[in-house]
């Protein structure tokens, strides 16, 4: 059987609906969904003054994911952009001119040292077949299949110049921007939502949660979802961020085993540490790349990587026990 789950928290406001405007001068709850974006379901809500001025903050942001989206595919091509899969197919030659993409090959190159070279950017050969496998939903790679393509995840191999360059030099290497990719494209999608004078507002890209100023009865409320169903814990955040990796989110079953999409680079197999982590921090793209470095680090090594980053975290077990940072409760 094969699974996608999207969503990796709840929102505990979560509606389809838009909200009428009162025309009370007051602030009212307005809301919309998009599926057209990174594979996922986002969610955008606001408390703004009018209909009107909640579309145009939706419609902007809304644009700026779709540009961000083409920019990162490794997949698909678009007329008259250069994105991440026209530098797999053209090593050598690297790309001008792109500061987002520098920017996440830079966060990628920092966590791949912060992690150990747990978090690797450069594993997309890897990632690559599972993902075919995946698709299929049946069998299972080889080890042999799987170490092959792990020769070509060096990841000095890929740059990014002061001036704007990314190139990447071994032409069988191919990036994958999966576990940085969301999180930065919410922090500039919610800058975009700020510049149009919408400050109190919570954006979901597919569990990468973004908070901005509060709701009228409070702080915004984002369910942690428990990796078999419903809701583990809840968090009151206002400004910060929550991410969530988890062995729940995109994975397929064979002979009775789950194989989901997080690859420890060591074993190239599904890691197999935690059921989930969930990071809270006030920078978006920091807390995707920590949710994802401390699904596949040791445990005591991922607390002081996430002290070391001003983030706190809360890990679920296998047995469905959990551990968190000592400032986590706080959120709780």
């Amino acid at each position: 059987m094969k699974k996608l789950v999207s969503l990796l928290l709840c929102i505990s406001f979560c509606s389809l609906c838009l909200c009428a405007c009162s025309g009370s001068g007051e602030k009212a709850r307005y809301n919309v969904v998009y599926t057209d974006v990174f594979d996922t379901v986002t969610e955008f809500t606001a408390y703004c003054y009018s209909e009107e001025e909640f579309n145009k903050a939706a419609e902007a942001m809304h644009a700026e994911l779709l540009r961000l989206h083409k920019l990162f595919d490794i997949y698909n091509s678009y007329d008259g952009v250069k994105n991440v899969r026209t530098l797999c197919e053209n090593p050598g030659t690297g790309l001008r001119g792109v500061p987002e993409l520098c920017a996440l090959v830079e966060l990628g190159k920092e966590y791949y040292s912060l992690s150990g070279g747990k978090l690797n950017i450069a594993l997309g050969a890897v990632l690559r077949i599972w993902h075919e496998y995946r698709e299929k939903g049946t069998g299972v790679p080889s080890a042999a299949e799987l170490r092959k393509a792990s020769e070509h995840t060096d990841i000095s191999k890929v740059s990014a110049s002061p001036e704007g360059i990314v190139a990447v030099s071994d032409p069988e290497l191919k990036l994958d921007l999966g576990a940085v990719a969301k999180g930065y494209a919410s922090g500039l999608a919610a800058k975009v939502i700020k510049d149009m004078g919408v400050t109190d507002f919570a954006l979901n890209i597919g569990g990468n949660v973004v908070t901005s100023g509060e709701k009228p009865n409070g702080k915004w409320v984002i369910g942690v979802q428990d990796p078999d169903e419903g809701i583990y814990a809840k968090v009151r955040v206002s400004g910060e961020s929550v991410v969530t990796s988890g062995d729940y989110q995109r994975y397929y079953e064979y002979e009775g085993v789950r194989y989901h999409h997080i690859i420890d680079p060591e074993t190239l197999f599904p890691a197999d540490r935690y059921r989930s982590v969930t990071v809270i921090c006030g920078d978006p793209a920091q807390a995707d790349a920590l949710s994802t470095a401390l699904f596949l680090m040791p445990l005591e090594e991922g607390k002081a990587l996430a002290k070391s980053r001003g983030a706190e975290a809360l890990w679920i077990l296998p047995d469905k026990s959990s551990v968190r940072t000592d400032g986590f409760e706080k959120y709780e």
